[in-house]
């Protein structure tokens, strides 16, 4: 479409390389470009995490997505890797898929700077003894096994609203509803109509559970539907609901940034849970709007018992903060806590510095010695330098905010006298807190892999996602270097401006020895 748009505008193209395996060769080229870019900078780190993901494609096929951190003088950078499908999502092909992926995509001594593996929650992927965080440790048990916060947060969502009654009973309505508009058309038309002559905008239910049946008595249906909707008690557990999932929601947001590190993860679950506990003295904004009321939206509700609610709402706080305190049990213990020395909120005042962090440094070098020596990394240093560290930042007003609190700064302040223990920093900001950047990757994925496109194979499935997640927009793009590595790797030399001519018939001479046949003419 694009070269019939250039030759209308009188472009001369050729047509030597306007076509589809052409089209295909050009992304292939474009990606490796990228590929080149993230291998030489991997290259020159030290320390890199890996963030592994599966998910089905258009195909129904496991495909396996592995994306790679890296930080090198305080500066985070996650790259996609590639893409790779799996016969069969067992622990032992999807190690291999993920290796396979690292060797060609990265290099293939990828382990030995290995500091992290972050993955979901599966048992295939977490197991102890054969899971596929197991198989890709191997021998190296300073490699940390870190299970998605942004998951722990949703199972930890899960199992606090699992038993309660009023939960079960708000969902029961929002099912309902689903159910009643969703499967009819007569109905939703309906309430399209009503929203319209309310002059309110339409919410639509968009999606649930999948309903098993669908009660043929939709007078009685919708009645006691109306009844729970008018109890005064499921309204204000509505709004609490609402408070609770908005502090939660941003909450998830803040773990699935690119650059968050489990620091700052935990730096953010204590403060949502503390907001979340303080509900149960003090209202959020949506139920504090419906506490002194007895209608909502002009329709007089049923009376409340004040009690009860208080009982529904203390329970399900103290159900949540306790399903979250014990999925995030592993992060207030071992390395994960002493790694919260990355995130400047957890430094105190000057006065209280002396003996700061010295017990968490020490327990991380005690853990990462064979990666640091692998590394070239003088641990020995690392707890003199970590002191002089401490004492230059608070001597240039550290703590008054003098200048910008980020690991890049410090770098550039400090690498110079503190290059040891500015490498563990390095070390520990390669950790990524989730598998947030699979998620987004697969997201793109299933628009390039669609139900149309179904049959692209892993390699070009590869190319077409390091181009697009990777390469710069089309107005910041520069193919000159990928210009040059499709040029080197011809086995003979391009001629974009050669087109070949269709005689009546061929001459008996064959073909030239530069490839061409007696009917080729340059332009």
């Amino acid at each position: 479409m694009y070269f019939s748009v250039d030759r209308k505008k009188g472009l001369k193209i050729g047509e030597t390389y306007t076509n589809d395996y052409q089209a295909k060769e050009f992304i292939h080229y474009i990606a490796e470009d990228e590929r080149r870019k993230m291998r030489a900078r991997l290259s020159d780190g030290k320390f890199i995490s890996v963030m592994s993901d599966g998910s089905l494609d258009s195909a129904v096929m496991e495909e396996e997505m592995v994306y790679v951190r890296s930080a090198s003088e305080g500066k985070v950078k996650v790259d996609f890797v590639g893409v790779k499908a799996v016969s069969k999502p067992d622990a032992t092909n999807i190690a291999e898929a993920v290796c396979s992926i690292m060797e060609s995509g990265v290099s293939t001594d990828w382990k030995n700077k290995l500091v992290a593996i972050t993955t979901d929650g599966a048992s295939v992927m977490t197991g102890v003894n054969n899971g596929v965080v197991a198989k890709l440790r191997a021998d190296r048990p300073n490699v940390l096994g870190i299970h998605c916060m942004a998951h722990k947060l949703e199972l930890a969502f899960s199992d606090g609203i699992r038993k309660n009654v009023m939960a079960r009973k708000v969902e029961e309505l929002l099912s309902g509803l689903y159910t009643l508009y969703h499967k009819s058309g007569v109905n939703r038309a309906s309430l399209k109509q009503h929203f319209r002559e309310l002059h309110m905008k339409a919410l639509m239910p968009t999606r649930s559970q999948e309903a098993t049946n669908v009660n043929a008595v939709l007078r009685a249906k919708t009645k006691g539907l109306l009844n729970i909707g008018k109890d005064g008690g499921v309204l204000r557990f509505c709004c609490l609901l609402h408070d609770t999932i908005y502090q939660l929601s941003n909450l998830s947001k803040s773990l699935q940034r690119s650059v968050s590190t489990v620091a700052e993860a935990q730096s953010c679950l204590s403060s949502t849970q503390a907001v979340i506990e303080k509900y149960k003295s003090r209202p959020g904004p949506k139920l504090r709007a419906v506490l002194d009321t007895d209608t909502y939206e002009g329709v007089l509700l049923r009376p409340t018992d004040a009690d009860r609610h208080d009982k529904a709402k203390n329970e399900l706080i103290d159900s949540l903060c306790r399903c979250i305190t014990a999925r995030f049990s592993d992060v207030n213990s071992g390395v994960l806590q002493a790694m919260r020395l990355t995130s400047f909120q957890y430094w105190p005042e000057a006065d209280t510095s002396s003996d700061f962090g010295d017990e968490e440094v020490n327990k991380l070098i005690s853990h990462f010695r064979p990666l640091f020596l692998s590394a070239g990394v003088d641990v020995e240093l690392i707890p003199d330098q970590w002191t002089i560290l401490k004492t230059e930042l608070y001597t240039a007003g550290f703590s008054q905010g003098n200048f910008e609190q980020t690991w890049p700064t410090v770098n550039r302040m400090l690498r110079y006298r503190c290059p040891d223990v500015l490498d563990l920093f390095d070390a520990l900001l390669t950790i990524p807190a989730t598998t947030a950047d699979c998620e987004r990757g697969f997201s793109v994925m299933k628009q390039v892999k669609s139900d149309w496109r179904s049959r692209l194979k892993g390699e070009t499935l590869s190319d077409l996602l390091k181009t697009q997640l990777c390469s710069p927009d089309i107005k910041d793009f520069d193919p000159t270097k990928a210009i040059e590595i499709w040029h080197a790797d011809g086995l003979r030399s391009r001629r974009p401006d050669f087109v070949r001519k269709h005689g009546p018939k061929e001459t008996e001479g064959g073909s030239d020895s530069d490839g061409t046949t007696s009917e080729e003419e340059e332009l």
